[in-house]
């Protein structure tokens, strides 16, 4: 059973953080904005509004840690490792990963399947 609620709270984890605002518009609301440059931010979104703010931390200043919360999968990836210190089981750990990377894409596609 922790395997499929572990799944779940990490896709949906990835898909809010990579496919929404909601980093950026909670960064927002707790004034922290000068903390996460969430204004040079929205300069460069002026001249490439496709861009998101994880695209763009990466490429602003390149670092390990930068290309790491960048992509969904590395990031991703280490949060189930998280999940996994919590129960030490290999088992939990394997279907955790594949299957809340499989619920990400869902995700994803349902997403981008509700604007067409």
């Amino acid at each position: 059973m922790e395997a499929i609620v572990y799944s779940f709270l990490i896709a949906n984890i990835l898909f809010f953080m990579y496919e929404t605002e909601f980093f950026v518009e909670y960064v927002k609301l707790f004034k922290l904005n000068k903390l996460f440059s969430i204004h040079k931010y929205e300069k460069h979104l002026e001249a490439m509004p496709d861009d998101t703010y994880w695209e763009w931390i990466a490429f602003e200043k390149r670092s390990f840690l930068r290309k790491l919360l960048s992509c969904p999968f590395c990031f991703g990836f280490w949060i189930n490792v998280g999940a996994y210190f919590l129960y030490k089981d290999l088992g939990l750990f394997v279907v955790t990963l594949w299957f809340s990377f499989v619920l990400y894409l869902v995700l994803k596609i349902l997403a981008r399947k509700s604007y067409e």
